[in-house]
């Protein structure tokens, strides 16, 4: 059972922000101190999310071509840019929303200052040896070099490394999850691969024939970063659109690492040094981990996530949460569980681990407390509110019982959470406000820096929460309207990044 203490957790909340607000009216002369610490500590040999959203790792929080409650489906676009005059070979993997089991990958050579645009739609009929059903496609008309090339009918995502799960093999596995873009070499002016990936006058690159892994493998330099990008989920037939921007890390490795289709890597655990910087309050905190991916989960923890939702019954709204998880698999696999989580994957059950939540309305009505009434159905084998996937959906709900209209992106990975209120904020936590955390792990070592003083010491720290990343999905609909004589659809879709908020001691 989850403690009833929501005056607990709002107060932590409004410390947070408190300390935040305090950092901002510090004197220029504390910030430049704390500046040359950092440069002191060396902290561009360590993985950190990116504060200007340019990286050499990007992290897209989810994908879809389910339907929509009128089963209308969605369509995935999503694009690469490379703002940098150095070619680059990235490697773009989509993993299912259960386990983060790999779908598809393949590599992208970006010449300097390209844009690499695909659209991730409903997919062909697949029958006959299971898997078996209508997968997701991904399918582009960009005219940059590709390993494999893209066959102009596009390609279906994949469920073979899923398929000897008994009961959770079906095909629609893949038509929900996220997708990751990992930079891994780049190549000079004269190297054969940036001279037959660049674009000619025509827009086209030289000779695409001659971009293969043999001349990839031969003079691969280190990535340098500069990438970023963004998806729009958009329902073409039944209106609204959102957006979102890919999370960016910064400085993940050191070294070149370029991989064929054929292999699992790069992936978090390649991260190089396996060292992380994470600033919270006016804290640095410079963390050795015996594992790449425990650093990248250390940048990406998350103690709670704060965001919005509207249920207004005059706009038909409705809200969606989207919570991914994109290092959770390597925690809860056939050697998990591992801190910081706390169960291991089951087929068809997932890995669920509690949360806490309150829900506030608009006008300071008492918190509402989750339950372990309060989201259903409950596949996890534990009491309590509980999140099972790799990408979740929560849904708001302002009726009893999970209803498909609330339903926005027709997921399977879904809670739904019922509300008195119909409009209002959030906070869903990863360990409640009192008693042992439940989510938290520690590195070997941690160097921290006082970005007000410039001090620097070693300290014993501990993370609290889970990694974690996504965005509250927001729809309108005031059913037909009549303008100058002309009836318009008039659907409306809108998205919020979620709020994070840290705790390290």
């Amino acid at each position: 059972m989850l403690v009833r203490k929501p005056h607990i957790f709002l107060r932590e909340q409004r410390s947070n922000y408190k300390a935040m607000n305090t950092f901002k009216r510090k004197t220029l002369y504390a910030a430049v101190a704390g500046v040359a610490a950092i440069a002191v500590a060396g902290t561009a040999q360590a993985v950190n999310i990116s504060a200007d959203g340019l990286g050499q790792v990007l992290i897209y929080p989810y994908y879809t071509v389910n339907a929509n409650p009128e089963g209308q489906p969605y369509n995935t676009l999503l694009s690469i840019v490379n703002t940098t005059t150095s070619t680059k070979a990235v490697k773009v993997r989509f993993r299912e929303g259960r386990e983060s089991v790999e779908v598809l990958d393949f590599n992208v050579f970006l010449s300097p200052l390209d844009v690499w645009t695909a659209s991730v739609t409903p997919g062909d009929v697949v029958s006959g040896t299971p898997p078996s059903g209508v997968p997701a496609k991904i399918s582009t008309t960009d005219k940059s070099c590709t390993i494999p090339p893209f066959p102009a009918t596009g390609v279906n995502f994949r469920g073979d490394l899923y398929v000897g799960q008994t009961g959770d093999n079906a095909l629609a596995r893949t038509r929900e999850g996220y997708f990751e873009v990992f930079e891994m070499a780049t190549y000079g002016d004269l190297d054969p691969v940036a001279i037959n990936s660049k674009h000619t006058s025509a827009g086209v690159p030289l000779d695409c024939t001659k971009v293969t892994n043999t001349a990839a493998q031969l003079a691969p330099r280190p990535p340098t970063g500069g990438l970023f990008g963004g998806e729009v989920i958009v329902n073409p037939a039944g209106g609204g659109a959102f957006s979102q921007s890919a999370t960016a890390l910064a400085n993940f490795t050191v070294a070149a690492n370029y991989q064929t289709t054929g292999s699992v890597s790069p992936q978090y655990s390649d991260a190089n040094p396996p060292i992380s910087n994470v600033i919270h309050e006016s804290t640095l905190y410079r963390s050795t981990w015996t594992n790449g991916t425990n650093a990248v989960t250390a940048v990406l923890m998350a103690n709670a996530l704060t965001n919005e939702y509207v249920l207004d019954p005059g706009s038909h709204s409705q809200t969606n949460w989207v919570i991914t998880q994109p290092t959770k698999y390597a925690y809860v696999g056939a050697s998990g569980p591992l801190a910081p989580y706390t169960t291991k994957y089951a087929a068809g059950k997932g890995a669920c681990e509690p949360v806490f939540q309150v829900i506030l309305n608009r006008e300071e009505a008492s918190p509402q407390v989750v339950s372990q009434d309060d989201f259903s159905p409950q596949p996890g084998p534990g009491p309590g509110p509980v999140i099972c996937w790799e990408a979740n959906i929560i849904a708001f709900s302002n009726t009893t019982g999970g209803v498909a209209d609330n339903n926005l992106f027709g997921s399977s990975n879904i809670n739904y959470v019922h509300t008195p209120y119909i409009n209002g904020w959030s906070v869903l936590a990863f360990n409640a406000p009192t008693g042992a955390a439940v989510h938290s792990f520690a590195p070997a070592s941690t160097q921290t820096v006082d970005l007000l003083t410039g001090g620097s010491a070693a300290a014993a720290v501990t993370y609290y929460g889970l990694p974690a990343i996504g965005f509250a999905a927001q729809t309108f609909n005031n059913d037909a309207l009549v303008v100058g004589g002309k009836t318009y659809l008039s659907t409306f879709g809108a998205d919020f990044i979620h709020h994070a908020t840290k705790r390290i001691q």
